[in-house]
């Protein structure tokens, strides 16, 4: 950040809405989840905004409802987050494209492949959504007959981010030496084996690719139980929290940056963004109004469907015509701007950049005195 503290602004994309009548409002794209031209212009409206990322949810499940709510669901389907990210790599400079992958399903290998490669093709600007997958109807489609229990989920967790964080720091920057004349591409003794033998995970290593340009892909978190916000403290960069009352959000961001604080680390290098649904008005009366008209585009199968996944709770018997909480008011990137609280220009090119965040150092090796000199020059 520059100058006086200001905001940072990352879009929850499903990969497109979260509200569950997104696709019927009018002007709406119905086909954008699975429409590449859509969502380009869509990360191009982010980058021209200045936000931080895109922050791309996922799941491994068609989700656990009704069938006469699942029929109104948009979220049935999307393109694999790793697929698409890269696509949009090409077609933007600044934005940070965050994507979801699974501790508890997913080989902790591939996952460090994966967002290292997409770190080098973005120019610095990957970031991995770390969560353990609750649902399990997930566990069904990886071979699995129940879903693992909730702490031991959470300690492949932890054990998965030491891996792949090991894995990341292989290489040391300076390892690929790619001389032509002498033929010797990489220097041996800047290659580290990570070896790893652990409670849930067996890992060789090394990584067969180099070191992310950011050192990590900046580590994105959102849990909200006790384990989950320990998981963040301990792990995370970048949390997603949820909204809700200013009271309860300042609780929750004293609580995880005392814990990040006992583990050892400075909680200034987390970056706390509370989720908030943005309805865009010439005047507050209008935004009421096309919230109203996008609410009312809710069918109650699944609006009640939604909210009981949310809740945990089976919300089926809940008065419809009840009273709700009042939504706090939201502002836009121009307002945001005006009042001197969000950016205007990127600060830097890669996403730890624009977070302000640091570049972690490879923890297995240290610079060179001196750097090596590439091939060919003096």
């Amino acid at each position: 950040m520059t100058g006086s503290r200001q905001l940072h602004l990352g879009a929850f994309m499903r990969p497109v809405g979260i509200h569950t009548a997104w696709w019927r409002y009018p002007g709406a794209y119905p086909d954008a989840n699975f429409n590449l031209r859509h969502l380009i212009r869509f990360a191009q409206a982010l980058e021209r905004g200045r936000f931080d990322a895109w922050f791309m949810a996922d799941h491994l499940a068609v989700l656990n409802m009704p069938t006469a709510a699942l029929k109104r669901s948009a979220t049935v389907t999307s393109f694999d987050p790793l697929t698409l990210l890269p696509a949009l790599a090409m077609v933007t400079e600044h934005l940070g494209l965050i994507a979801t992958a699974s501790t508890t399903f997913e080989p902790p290998y591939m996952i460090a492949r994966r967002f290292a490669s997409l770190d080098h093709i973005s120019g610095g600007r990957a970031g991995w959504n770390l969560v353990t997958t609750s649902n399990p109807d997930a566990a069904l489609n990886f071979g699995l007959t129940e879903q693992m229990e909730h702490g031991e989920r959470y300690r492949r967790a932890r054990e998965f981010f030491d891996v792949v964080t090991g894995l990341w720091d292989s290489w040391a920057e300076d390892a690929f030496i790619r001389d032509v004349a002498s033929g010797i591409y990489f220097d041996p003794e800047r290659m580290h084996v990570l070896d790893h033998q652990g409670e849930f995970l067996s890992v060789r290593g090394p990584l067969n690719i180099a070191r992310p340009i950011q050192g990590w892909p900046v580590i994105v978190q959102a849990g909200a139980s006790d384990a989950g916000r320990q998981l963040a403290a301990e792990t995370a960069e970048m949390i997603f929290a949820s909204g809700g009352k200013l009271a309860d959000a300042q609780r929750y961001y004293a609580d995880v940056r005392g814990r990040a604080e006992k583990v050892g680390r400075d909680p200034d290098h987390i970056k706390i963004l509370p989720g908030c649904l943005v309805v865009v008005g010439e005047t507050a009366r209008e935004a009421r109004e096309k919230r109203a008209l996008l609410d009312s585009l809710v069918h109650p199968d699944s609006g009640i469907a939604s909210l009981s996944i949310a809740l945990g709770h089976d919300a089926s018997s809940f008065d419809l015509d009840g009273p709700l909480p009042d939504i706090p008011e939201s502002q836009v990137v121009p307002e945001l701007q005006r009042r001197d609280l969000f950016r205007r220009e990127y600060e830097g090119k890669t996403l730890r950049e624009n977070l302000g965040l640091p570049r972690p150092e490879n923890r297995f090796f240290k610079p060179l005195p001196c750097p090596r000199p590439r091939a060919g020059e003096g």
